[in-house]
Order: C-alpha cells, then sequence, then structure tokens
C-alpha cells in the first residue's frame, strides 16, 4: 500500500505534467503557432491556481503541518530533547512558510487574471486583450515597455506592467493564460526587471494601471 501510495503521488503530477508540456509545444509551434492560427486563452479559477506549484504549496503546507504536530506531542530522547523538538519546529515552520508565500501572492494577483482572456489575431497582427473592466486592440508599436516585478527563487512569482504609447497602462500576473503570447507577437519590445521578494501588487499600482 505504502509503495502504490508513493507512486501516485510521484508519479501521477510528473505525467500531468508531461501531457501539459506536449500540448503546450503542439500549440505553439508550426503551422498550429498563435502566429499563424487563431487562439484563444482565458484565465480560469483552475488555470490559475491548479497548477504543479499548486501541488508544492499543498506539500509543504501538509508536511509543515504534520511536522509541528509531531515536535509538540512527540516523545524525544538524548540528553538534551529539546535540541530536536527545537529543530522541528523551525523546519515544520520553514515548510508552512514557503506554502503561505506562494498562497498569499497568488490571492493578491488574482484580481488582476481573473477572467482575462487574449485572443491572437494572425491575419491582422493583432491581439485583442479582455482585461476584468475593459478590452484592449493591441498592435505593433502600441506597447512602448514592459516593466517586470519578480523574485530570484526558481519557483518565479511576478507580474508584468505592460506602459503604452498612449500613456496608458495595464498589469497582468505571470499566471494569466497566454501572457507570453504579447512577447510572441511583439517582438523587440524594450524590458525592465525589477527584483522584488514578495512580488505583491501594491495598491498605488492602480493609479498606474490605467486604460482607455
Amino acid at each position: 500500500m505504502g509503495t502504490l501510495l508513493v507512486f501516485l503521488i510521484v508519479f501521477i503530477p510528473m505525467g500531468w505534467v508531461f501531457w501539459r508540456l506536449l500540448r503546450f509545444t503542439r500549440n505553439t509551434i508550426g503551422t498550429n503557432s498563435p502566429l499563424k492560427v487563431q487562439r484563444i486563452y482565458q484565465t480560469t479559477f483552475r488555470s490559475f491556481f491548479v497548477r504543479l506549484e499548486s501541488v508544492f504549496v499543498l506539500i509543504c503546507l501538509f508536511m509543515g503541518f504534520v511536522i509541528l504536530k509531531a515536535s509538540l506531542f512527540a516523545t524525544f530522547s538524548g540528553p538534551d530533547p529539546m535540541i530536536g523538538r527545537t529543530i522541528l519546529i523551525i523546519f515544520g515552520f520553514a515548510l508552512l512558510c514557503m506554502g503561505m508565500f506562494t498562497f498569499v501572492i497568488d490571492l493578491n494577483h488574482w484580481p488582476y487574471a481573473r477572467g482575462v482572456v487574449i485572443t491572437t489575431l494572425p491575419d491582422e497582427h493583432e491581439l485583442d486583450i479582455q482585461l476584468p473592466d475593459t478590452t484592449l486592440r493591441i498592435k505593433e508599436g502600441d506597447i512602448r515597455k514592459i516593466t517586470m516585478y519578480h523574485n530570484e527563487g526558481k519557483l518565479q512569482h511576478g507580474f508584468a506592467q505592460f506602459q503604452l504609447n498612449n500613456g496608458n497602462s495595464f498589469l497582468l500576473p505571470f499566471k494569466t493564460e497566454g501572457i507570453w503570447v504579447i512577447n510572441e507577437y511583439f517582438k523587440g519590445i524594450p524590458m525592465e526587471n525589477h527584483i522584488q521578494h514578495v512580488p505583491l501588487i501594491r495598491t498605488t499600482f492602480k493609479s498606474e494601471a490605467t486604460y482607455e
């Protein structure tokens, strides 16, 4: 039973990841490229929260809770049992913090990605971007600069601010479906990178993220 459980925990997520990679590759190159055919990328609750990172978050939260519980109620042997208890408490707390880190960022970013639909228009070489409260038609030369705010971890979290030539701008979290298509359609846009250990979208960005 234990072997079967380990197999399910390890290989089912891996199989799901490989399947998504194959589907992504099939729909992004050659004649299936969004530069050739119309593609519609819609960000839903499932696409935003049910990802590989979600498995990592759940494992961290579960293991952190189990380790903290064990550190409080387990009996330690040895000359100084408090050392072992303290190590477990620190390790369990670190796992909980890692899980909560991703969870808090996702909750902060979700309002900016909820319901966003990016539609490719290959004949016109334009993008139709439906934001939570408006719709933009973006063509070559409309985007003046892209500013990226992200952490430096292997699990990268962040968001991008797209500044338009008409003075307006809008924000999209990295987990927005199809965000990569913008760079694919309009190459050579100047980019800036800002490192933030906790890349939260602050309320001050609301005044900057305006559009007509």
